[in-house]
This record gives C-alpha cells, sequence and structure tokens, in this order.
C-alpha cells in the first residue's frame, strides 16, 4: 500500500497516484449499487458518473443517442476523465460508472499515460445473479490481482 491507501486496494501506478476504474453497467439502470458499494470498499475515493458530465450541459444539448451529438458525448467523456484522473493524481481511487461503453476508451488511456494513475476497466453482466454485495467483493479482489489494469 502507497500512503493514499487506507482500508482498501491500491489501484495507483505509483508516484503516490491513486487510480482509475471505469466500470460499465448496461443494466440502464443508471444508478449502480456496485459502483457506490465499489467506491465504499476504496479509500480515499470518489465515485464519478459519467451521465452527469451530459447533465451539466445547460444550452444546446442534444439527446445522447444522436448521431450529431457525438461531438458533445466525446466532450463530455473527456470531461470525465480528466476530473478522474485529476483525483487520481490527488491520490484518490476513482470509481467512473458508465452506463455503456465508452467509446472513446482512448481518452481514458491518454489521461493514465500522461498522469501515470493505472486505469482498470471492469463491464458488469446484467445476466449475473449475483447480489451487488458480491459483485462488489469480486471485483475488490479482481483489482487487487490486477486483473482488469489495462496498459497504454
Amino acid at each position: 500500500m502507497n500512503r493514499t491507501t487506507v482500508g482498501g486496494p491500491e489501484l495507483g501506478g505509483g508516484r503516490g497516484a491513486g487510480g482509475v476504474v471505469v466500470l460499465v453497467d448496461p443494466s440502464g439502470a443508471g444508478q449502480s449499487p456496485v459502483a457506490a458499494l465499489l467506491a465504499e470498499g476504496l479509500h480515499p475515493s470518489v465515485h464519478l458518473r459519467a451521465d452527469d458530465f451530459l447533465r451539466v450541459i445547460r444550452r444546446g444539448q442534444l439527446p445522447p443517442h444522436l448521431p450529431e451529438a457525438d461531438r458533445q458525448n466525446t466532450t463530455a467523456l473527456a470531461a470525465a476523465a480528466q476530473a478522474a484522473f485529476a483525483y487520481a493524481t490527488g491520490g484518490y481511487q476513482v470509481v467512473v460508472e458508465c452506463s455503456t461503453a465508452p467509446p472513446a476508451l482512448d481518452t481514458f488511456r491518454r489521461e493514465s499515460r500522461t498522469t501515470g494513475a493505472a486505469l482498470h476497466y471492469v463491464v458488469l453482466d446484467p445476466a449475473d445473479p449475483h447480489t451487488p454485495e458480491t459483485a462488489t467483493r469480486t471485483i475488490l479482489t479482481a483489482l487487487t490481482e490486477g486483473t482488469h489494469l489495462l496498459g497504454w
């Protein structure tokens, strides 16, 4: 464990950095209990929802499924990645909850490479019968083992 980690696995990439977990929950609920529990299992931690970065657009917001919303979606995802890695470089373990697989995962990889903070990628299986608590324990174990660690 490094100096920033107390009571949870270290996700960081060294240099005192925390780490980022991109957690994809395709169930469509948008409020994954696994993401919240995962953030509770890491310390210190931050829980970000990628969709919140779309919701803050006040004027000119397009429905994200439209093709013409590509620029908006890419910008919001880049903002989420930059925020996540800003927290990670401050020593926080960050869970970024996404309802769909980020189309620009390279944005997260670029931030990981730039900051030195580790990037992990987990996709929840909506058909998985496990409870959120069981899924969270499984993910925390896998994160400790580096199972979901992405390279640059």
